[in-house]
């Protein structure tokens, strides 16, 4: 990608091991309302390739109402997380564009991943979540970037994609997770690039 300065990164489901959240949920939904796993992780994966939230698209599909709290606990970053951004810090500046809580900061500094970029723009400390393109152009403003010079990378084509894309972003889909199920049927939607792994990032950014 030629001329491109800054590359933003969602975290969950990108940098961030969200695995073990999900499964957590879906554990103590199916606890709660008396429904087996494979359903709810059934009616999930529909949700996901209709490119709706996953969760609250599979407890709308199975006529519950309020659904469990999404616990952050057992998040871990991918263990090839580090060792990528220390390549791609060598070329680009690096940042963060990411519906996360309060303390990621916190965390993103305990599990030494801070240092490598040199903004992080997260939802809950700016009062906006993707894919409100305010968290997008506040990020600009941030980094006194174009967004031509600029690439996203996340893993849901909805929240990270196609704003991103409809502000002038290059984009990259990882295709981790559930986000990586959802499916590019419109040109909104559509990626610049599409891998399936941190270290095939590498590929197209190096």
């Amino acid at each position: 990608m030629n001329d491109i300065k800054l590359l933003f990164f969602d975290l969950g489901g990108v940098l961030l091991d969200e695995r073990a959240c999900w499964e957590d949920r879906i554990h103590r939904t199916c606890e709660k309302h008396g429904i087996s796993a494979d359903v709810l992780r059934g009616e999930m994966e529909k949700a996901s390739r209709s490119n709706l939230h996953e969760y609250k698209g599979a407890l709308d599909a199975l006529g519950i109402s309020f659904g469990e709290k999404w616990n952050s606990e057992f998040i871990a970053p991918y263990p090839e997380a580090a060792k990528v951004l220390a390549e791609l810090k060598a070329g680009y500046r690096l940042g963060v564009i990411a519906n996360q809580p309060l303390n990621t900061r916190k965390r993103m500094e305990e599990w030494g991943l801070a240092e490598y970029f040199d903004l992080m723009l997260i939802s809950a400390e700016v009062g906006f979540s993707k894919p409100d393109p305010i968290l997008f152009r506040e990020a600009l403003y941030k980094a006194q970037v174009t967004a031509d010079k600029c690439v996203m990378i996340g893993d849901k084509l909805t929240n990270d994609i196609a704003p991103a894309k409809a502000l002038g972003f290059k984009t990259v889909w990882v295709r981790q997770e559930w986000g990586g199920m959802q499916t590019p049927c419109i040109e909104a939607l559509t990626p610049d690039h599409t891998v399936d792994s941190l270290v095939e990032l590498l590929e197209v950014l190096k």
